[in-house]
């Protein structure tokens, strides 16, 4: 600050005169002036197009508005027991087709609508004891048993050893099968085996 009052108050040197300094000052305060607002000028004009983006907002709420008000009117708990409905008449129809598939073969009924080609076979077996504990509401089911003995019980007795889930709990059990048939289901969690 000392210096630029120096140089203002010192004589000049060369033979300019006051009066040119102070207004060669003021033509580089303007120009920088000038800098400055066009500078601001166009971060505004930034500012304004980011802005202009936000307006979309507005469109996205009106559309939006209908899907929230007829949220309003969704109950939940009457949606989640239509489900479980659902699901409860579902395992009752299988239970049925399996009822009745295995009453046919029971009884020697072959006729083309029930009896599978691969009816005989171990994997259909396999099949029949899967569907049938997944019906139970048992889950993650695994067959113990081997494949070569489910082929000596396609048309034999015995038991299907299998491990399961059910509500999260590990349970083991077995099948019985007779004459290829299932005839009963004994499978227990397995915490209840221990004391």
């Amino acid at each position: 600050m000392r210096v630029a009052i120096l140089v203002l108050a010192a004589p000049p040197a060369d033979g300019l005169s006051v009066e040119t300094w102070v207004a060669l000052a003021a033509c580089v305060l303007i120009a920088l002036s000038a800098i400055a607002a066009w500078t601001l000028v166009v971060r505004l004009k930034n500012i304004e197009a980011r802005l202009r983006e936000l307006d979309r907002l507005a469109e996205i709420k009106s559309a939006m508005q209908p899907l929230v008000d007829g949220h309003g009117d969704l109950d939940l708990r009457r949606v989640e027991h239509v489900l479980i409905d659902i699901r409860d008449g579902q395992r009752r129809v299988e239970e049925r087709l399996l009822a009745v598939i295995e009453s046919s073969q029971q009884r020697g009924i072959h006729s083309s609508a029930i009896e599978p080609a691969a009816a005989a076979s171990a994997s259909a077996l396999a099949d029949r004891v899967v569907t049938r504990l997944l019906a139970l509401g048992y889950e993650r089911v695994q067959l113990v048993t081997p494949r070569e003995d489910l082929a000596r019980l396609v048309q034999g007795d015995g038991e299907v050893l299998v491990e399961a889930r059910r509500d999260g709990a590990s349970c083991k059990g077995r099948v019985s099968v007779r004459g290829g048939v299932l005839s009963d289901v004994q499978i227990q969690a397995a915490y209840s085996a221990f004391p």
